[in-house]
């Protein structure tokens, strides 16, 4: 699939895989305001391909190592990356959004735990895909949380 991020005016774009996923994703899911936001196309995208190493190539693995639990501990974490997006651009306050973007990317940093915990089970090629997904979505969430924490922020950023 895609061979790496792509970067425009300096700014890292998703990757080639991730552009093709969403273009395959449901016009349910892609209809709703909150898809205009990077960060949660991209954890979206986070738990599908969790969910898919999960299940691949790492199930092996997960099988003969006491690390079994990882595959669902990976899963979860990744899940709630978007699911905290998702719950924080719902809320009315700032403190709220800031509150739910702060859980978010503690859950990325968790993912980040969980893929470096996979490194003797999945391709290196994917780990390595994987962690720069991750890196990104973190980017894209501190990004979210200092625009949020500025007095200057537009009200109208989460509204939908």
């Amino acid at each position: 699939m895609g061979e790496g991020p792509v970067f425009f005016m300096g700014r890292e774009l998703a990757s080639a895989e991730q552009v093709e996923w969403e273009l395959k994703c449901s016009r349910a899911v892609t209809s709703d305001v909150i898809w205009k936001l990077d960060a949660y196309r991209s954890a979206l995208f986070l738990l599908d391909v969790a969910r898919t190493d999960a299940r691949a190539d790492a199930r092996a693995a997960f099988a003969t190592r006491p690390e079994e639990g990882i595959a669902a501990q990976l899963i979860r974490a990744a899940g709630s990356v978007s699911a905290n997006i998702g719950e924080g651009y719902s809320r009315s306050t700032r403190a709220d959004r800031l509150r739910f973007l702060g859980y978010a990317l503690g859950s990325a940093r968790e993912c980040m735990s969980w893929y470096h915990a996979l490194m003797d089970a999945l391709p290196r090629p994917t780990l390595d895909s994987r962690l720069l997904l991750l890196s990104r979505i973190r980017a894209l969430l501190l990004g979210l949380i200092r625009s949020l924490r500025a007095k200057s922020a537009p009200h109208h950023e989460f509204e939908g």
